[in-house]
Formats: structure tokens, C-alpha cells, sequence
């Protein structure tokens, strides 16, 4: 039975895309809606006698009375009793759980450093083992233990039937949201949940589906799907052998362009795109299809990575990368727009002492489109005082002065298809009239604003300022010469064959990914050799990329489009489905 209503998992309502067909899924039974997963769950119970424990675990803010709710006439029967319990009921007290996060939320705004700890850290351990017992006792009653974090390590062997509620991040802030949460982008939210309860609801959610019986896409909350966690890893599994997208996320922004709203053919609603999330690996999600074409699941991102690692990003020790994957893919659209924020991002020194992270937050610009003469902005003025800058910064923030941020940032003029390199401690901004696509280290919270022209975002208020993290990690000698002959190198050509180039366009040592362009009339082959390679059509109409596996299907990006290869795809074919030669720009890890 195909998923209904689809507009629900849509980026708007007005649009469907980056949907990835899964053949697996014809062998799939999936419950769609609460009527199929009760009955689903009720003919699993029949196989089971009294006493019954059952566990509905889940990411943070799913709508636990509304699941109860609609569940428990199946559940239940005339004869058992239910015995609901709350696991939020056996947390720590606010006092003791304010002590536990201190160190963690510090009193800076927007920053804090990441909790390394564990869910079960959250929960009052006498309470917790009272639970327990409780539970192996019971002798004559369905217990229903609910609520995030009921599938504890002390807990979730306990369980007859276990089912994991999932929510990609996406939808969980817009949950926040709808109860007060005040944040204005995805990529900047809520401080608490980004240093506290997303590591600890991702690392909870792994464990969890060890030991799941059933897996459920709760994202829209009137009508789950249900699959069996076998099946559900199946499928995933067969996902890594092939390319496949991430569901973009777009969002409007004080210095926003209109380049994205045309080509993407957003809701002519909106003011402006700023930013394109194509591949940022905490913050997105994946459509899941069966071979009809109708979306099965919507699961988040770090849900796939964390079940098949190895075979997403390759031979690569997961510690090296604290799990994440590592690199990302955006847009920053400022065509008909304004210029970006002064700003500098933090060393893997910095960032690890300061925030708990793993590493840095390095950044290409890859210019997609550009007016004539446009410039970046990258390093310092030769001769300029740093104390003269920051005096000024620190005015336009305090008195609201304005000042002419040319006199000591450094511009170079930028062209289609140039790429600048911006490593950690590089001041830099893209300005109006440009459309850059950011191919840059995962990390994307610490963005220290040195000054923001004084401008208000979308709601009327000022965005936050970072004077004295900026001024920390400024690298004052990187400035026009330094910038010059570094920041911006000659392509290089790597291979060379009939209708096809391969070139070398950026690499420094600073780097943990270099950046290739591909340049072809028709088609061309490329491996992965063993670790991911994530690729973007910046020039021609579409291409498609179709590897053995796939049963003569393909997977088709049209112009501006991000595909993932994993490192498991090991070969594929690239094809031009159009009428004009195509660029493709590919991110890789250095050997």
C-alpha cells in the first residue's frame, strides 16, 4: 500500500524532490497510518501472553499522548489491564539536571560546548532500578513504558516489543517552534538542543535500533509509517550501493538572493533564498520511495550514517570524525541580494578546547554564478592594524557605528567556475551579485560575525556579533599577497580522454578534502576508491549516474543539483542528458 497525502513530507507543499527509489521496497510491508501500525502491533501481541512489556522509544518532541492515544485500543483487551508509564517521570530533578549541563550551555547566546555524555545520564538511577524491578516483576498486566530514552541500557532488554519513534531535525525544530522556541534558521537553533539533546538523542537512537522490532517515520504526526527494523535496515543497505539525495533545505536570509528562488522554482511567497542546505549531514533527511514512486519514509541523515558508516564514507576510522560525515555542500545566494557578514571561522584547536567539537570549519567557495566584477572577500589589508580593526568592529556593535570594512578586508575579483579557498582564521564574506556553493568541513555553527553592516535579520533584530572569538582566531598574516598567491590556484589536469577532463581545482594542507572538476561532452566513468565522493552539476541541463546495481536504473541531477556516491558504489557512469557540455564539480578525503 503506497504512503498517502505526500505533500506532507514535502519541502513546502508546493514541492517533492530529491526522492530516492529503493527496488527492495516491493518486499517491504509497511503500515501507513495508526489504524495499520495498531493492527500490525496487535497481530504481534497475539503471539505473546500476559505479562507484556512494550517500549515506544523516539527522538526528542514526538507527541507521546496523541501515539497512546491512538494505539491503545490495540494494544489492550477487555480482560488485561494497561498500565501506562511515563519514562520522563524517572529524570533527574531540574536542580540536578542544571548541575549536569552548566559547564555545557555557559552563558554566551549562541554558543556552548558539546555534551559527550549519555541519554542514561539524564534519569535518576534509583528511580531507574525501582523501574526495573517493577518491571521484571510484573506478573498479570501490559505494562507500556513511553516517552524518549525508554530503551536505556539498564532498561531495554526488558522489552516483549520495542518500537523507535524517529523525527529528522528538521521536523523536531519546527515542533519547537510551535511550542515558543525563538531561533531564526535550522542551522542556528536552539542552544540547549544542539549542544545537549542532539548528541545524545543521535548516540540513543543508534542503540535503540540494535534491538527494535519496528521502525517508524513519525515525522508527520497524523500519519506514521511503520516498517520492521530488519526491513527498514535492508533497505538502507541496499541504499549504499547506490547514489543517491539528500532532501534540501532552503531558507531566507537578510542578504538573500534570487538566483536559488528561479532555478530551484521556489514559492514566489518568499523574499529571497540565502541559503540551500544540499548536503549539511546533521541537520537533513532522505525520501525513501518504493518502485511505484510514492514516498515510503522520511528518515534523517545521521539515522543512515549511523547504521552504515563504513559503507557511506568508507575506510575511515569513525573517531576520526567523531561519526559525522564530513563534509558539506551548500549555497549562499547574495544574486540581487547583499553581502554576507564579515566573519572567521575556528581551527580544530580552537573549536575542540572551546566547543567540544571534533574539527575545524575550513571552507571552499565554488562561484556557480557571478555579475561582472564581483569580489570576495578573503584576508586582510597589507599594513592594516588589527587593534584598528577590532576598535572599529567593536563600535558599529556597542554605539552602532557603521565603517567601511574595505579599508581592512582584502577583495578578489571572482569569476563562474573559480574557486577560492578560505582556511580557519581567513577573514572572508561573499558579496552581492554571487552565488557560491560552499564545499567545506561539516562544522557550520561558528560563524563569528565581525561586523553585519548593521542590518537586522528578516524579524527585525540585530544578529549576534562574536568580537572576541573572531579576534582569537584571525591568522592576521594571511592578507592580499599572502591571499593571492595561496587562496586561489591553477587548475591542474589530473586525466585526459576523448570528450573528458579532469582537473585538480583545489587542495591545501589546511584541508582534509580536496575539490575536482570534471569537464565532458557525453559521459564519463570514475571510482570511488573505497571512500565517498559527493558531486554537483554546475554547468549543463542534467546529467544521470547509473552504477550495475541499479538494474539499469539511474539517478538523474539537473543543473545546480548534490548527489552522495558512497564509498560501496566502487564504480560508476556519469551520462549528459543534455544538449550542451557539462562541469561537474566532486568533493573527495584526501588519501
Amino acid at each position: 500500500m503506497a504512503r498517502k497525502r505526500l505533500e506532507k513530507v514535502a519541502t513546502y507543499p508546493e514541492r517533492l524532490e530529491a526522492i530516492n527509489e529503493i527496488k527492495s521496497y516491493e518486499d517491504i510491508n509497511q503500515s501507513n497510518g495508526y489504524s495499520e501500525i495498531g493492527e500490525t502491533i496487535k497481530e504481534f501481541l497475539n503471539h505473546l501472553s500476559v505479562p507484556i512489556v512494550i517500549g515506544l522509544d523516539g527522538y526528542l518532541m514526538n507527541n507521546w499522548d496523541l501515539i497512546n492515544n491512538k494505539l491503545s485500543r490495540y494494544i489492550g483487551s477487555k480482560n488485561v489491564e494497561i498500565n501506562y508509564i511515563d519514562i520522563g517521570d524517572y529524570m533527574k530533578d531540574d536542580k540536578e539536571m542544571n548541575s549536569l549541563f552548566e559547564k555545557y550551555l555557559t552563558d554566551d547566546p549562541v554558543f556552548g560546548k558539546i555534551y559527550k555524555g549519555e541519554l542514561d545520564s539524564f534519569f535518576d538511577n534509583a528511580k531507574i532500578q525501582n523501574l526495573k524491578q517493577f518491571l521484571i516483576n510484573n506478573e498479570n498486566e501490559i505494562i507500556v513504558v513511553y516517552g524518549t530514552g525508554t530503551g536505556i541500557d539498564e532498561l531495554i532488554d526488558l522489552y516483549d516489543l520495542l518500537i523507535y519513534f524517529d523525527l529528522t531535525r528538521e521536523e523536531m525544530l519546527k515542533r519547537q517552534k510551535t511550542l515558543g522556541s525563538d531561533f531564526k534558521t535550522q542551522s542556528i537553533g536552539p542552544k540547549r538542543s544542539y549542544y545537549i539533546d542532539f548528541p545524545v538523542n543521535d548516540k540513543h537512537r543508534k542503540q535503540v535500533l540494535k534491538h527494535a522490532n519496528f521502525y517508524v517515520d513519525a515525522n508527520d504526526k497524523n500519519y506514521p509509517v511503520m516498517v520492521k527494523n530488519e526491513d527498514f535496515k535492508h533497505s538502507l543497505e541496499k541504499l549504499t550501493k547506490q547514489p543517491f539525495r539528500l532532501k534540501p533545505i532552503y531558507e531566507p536570509g537578510p542578504w538573500g538572493g534570487q538566483w536559488l528562488r528561479k532555478v530551484r522554482k521556489l514559492p514566489e511567497k518568499w523574499e529571497n533564498c540565502a541559503w540551500s542546505y544540499e548536503v549539511i549531514a546533521p541537520e537533513m533527511s532522505l525520501l525513501l520511495s518504493n518502485p511505484e514512486n510514492s514516498v515510503v519514509l522520511e528518515i534523517p541523515w545521521k539515522t543512515f550514517t549511523a547504521l552504515f558508516y563504513t559503507q557511506i564514507v568508507g575506510d575511515v576510522a569513525p573517531e576520526r570524525f567523531c561519526g559525522e560525515f564530513p563534509v558539506r555542500f551548500d549555497y549562499l545566494d547574495t544574486y540581487e541580494g547583499g553581502d554576507l557578514s564579515i566573519q572567521v571561522h575556528p581551527t580544530s584547536e580552537y573549536i575542540k578546547e572551546n566547543f567540544n567539537e571534533c574539527y575545524h570549519q575550513g571552507e571552499m567557495y565554488y562561484i556557480v554564478a557571478s555579475k561582472k566584477g564581483r569580489k570576495v572577500n578573503l584576508g586582510l589589508n597589507e599594513g592594516i592594524k588589527i587593534s584598528d580593526f577590532r576598535e572599529a568592529a567593536e563600535k558599529a556593535e556597542k554605539e552602532h557605528i557603521p565603517f567601511d570594512y574595505k579599508t581592512f578586508v582584502n577583495g578578489i575579483e571572482v569569476n563562474k567556475h573559480d574557486i577560492v579557498m578560505i582556511p580557519p582564521g581567513t577573514v572572508h564574506g561573499s558579496r552581492e551579485g554571487l552565488v557560491v556553493l560552499e564545499i567545506s568541513a561539516t562544522t557550520y555553527r561558528y560563524t563569528f560575525k565581525i561586523y553585519d553592516h548593521l542590518r537586522p535579520d528578516l524579524s527585525g533584530a540585530m544578529r549576534p556579533i562574536h568580537i572576541e572569538h573572531a579576534f582569537n582566531v584571525i591568522n592576521s598574516d594571511r592578507t592580499t599577497k599572502w591571499v593571492k598567491n595561496n587562496l586561489k590556484i591553477e587548475p591542474t589536469l589530473l586525466r585526459k580522454e576523448k570528450g573528458v577532463k579532469e582537473y585538480l581545482i583545489a587542495d591545501r594542507e589546511e584541508f582534509f578534502h580536496k575539490v575536482h572538476r570534471i569537464e565532458f561532452d557525453t559521459k564519463y566513468s570514475d571510482y570511488t576508491n573505497g571512500s565517498f565522493q559527493v558531486l554537483t552539476l554546475v554547468e549543463g541541463e542534467k546529467i544521470s549516474l547509473k552504477v550495475s546495481n541499479m538494474h539499469n536504473k539511474s539517478i538523474e541531477l539537473n543543473y545546480s543539483e548534490t548527489v552522495i556516491v558512497p564509498a560501496a558504489v566502487e564504480k560508476y557512469e556519469v551520462l549528459n542528458k543534455g544538449d550542451n557540455p557539462c562541469k561537474v564539480v566532486k568533493a573527495l578525503l584526501k588519501e
